[in-house]
């Protein structure tokens, strides 16, 4: 990548994380409900055309790093060395997630509070779950060589998506209501270790 493509694509990285920070403090501040999009481009700096340019909702600017995060797992599904059970992939990925928050004390509770707050954010919050699962089930048929709405498949990726997802927000529904943060990623990488632990007991992890 030249110098200049480079520069691009720091200031397209640069402005879409702006319009997202932007956007949390303004619906921590008076509600998702309440914050228009003109008023996240004006906290920003941008037009609201911009706005647009980087996210097609209001929901997707709080969830800015999902497509992230669903690369991340999906890549390390696919990739991993032969012979290694899916249910060991999806464990580190939950504890990796509770182990940087325990070291870094960082709460997190200011984003699931307002994902709380919101009908329209936590509805939205189950639909990426969903849809984890779903590109999740697919690596899965691809493996087994068989069609992507294969039901095995498909079973698997729920029962793990919904374990790492169950983990994750009963971890941050605690630090929003006001728990230790660091004390609940200890209790999190427990109760994590001791889930996907009974997904491996009955070989659904293979």
């Amino acid at each position: 990548m030249s110098a200049s493509g480079g520069l691009r694509e720091r200031k397209k990285r640069e402005t879409r994380e702006a319009i997202a920070r932007a956007a949390a403090d303004l619906f921590a501040k008076r509600g998702f409900e309440a914050v228009t999009v003109e008023e996240v481009a004006r906290e920003a700096n941008v037009s609201r055309q911009t706005v647009f340019n980087y996210f097609g909702s209001k929901e997707e600017m709080l969830f800015d790093r999902f497509a992230e995060v669903e690369a991340a797992l999906v890549g390390a599904v696919r990739s991993r060395p032969p012979g290694t059970p899916v249910v060991d992939v999806f464990r580190v990925h939950t504890l990796t997630f509770w182990k940087r928050l325990e070291a870094t004390g960082m709460p997190q509770h200011e984003f699931w509070a307002i994902v709380e707050s919101s009908s329209a954010l936590r509805d939205y919050a189950e639909a990426t779950f969903a849809r984890l699962a779903c590109s999740v089930a697919h690596v899965l048929a691809a493996e087994r060589a068989v069609p992507e709405d294969d039901p095995g498949s498909h079973a698997l990726a729920r029962v793990l998506c919904g374990v790492n997802a169950a983990i994750l927000t009963c971890g941050l529904h605690r630090i929003a209501r006001g728990d230790e943060a660091v004390e609940v990623a200890r209790e999190m990488k427990v109760a994590a270790d001791r889930a996907y632990g009974l997904v491996d007991g009955v070989g659904g992890g293979r």
